[in-house]
């Protein structure tokens, strides 16, 4: 699908003068993929604290063992 985005002249330079021109459409693709995966991430925290209350501080430390696989898996 092609869609038309603004975006600031420096944002573009930065990104094309480390993708090249060519792949300038896979960073931005790419970024997007990342932000949407952080928004529902932060949506599943929010729905945890709204139905149970913060994390325990074992339920952190769990969670920082399996993002840095450390947890056995």
């Amino acid at each position: 699908m092609k869609k038309s985005v603004t975006i600031p002249r420096s944002l573009a330079e930065q990104i094309e003068s480390r993708t090249g021109a060519r792949g300038f459409s896979r960073f931005i693709t790419e970024a997007a993929a990342q932000a949407l995966a952080l928004q529902k991430a932060q949506e599943i925290v929010e729905d945890h604290v709204a139905r149970k209350g913060d994390f325990t501080p074992e339920e952190i430390e769990e969670a920082r063992g399996v993002w840095h696989g450390s947890d056995g898996r």
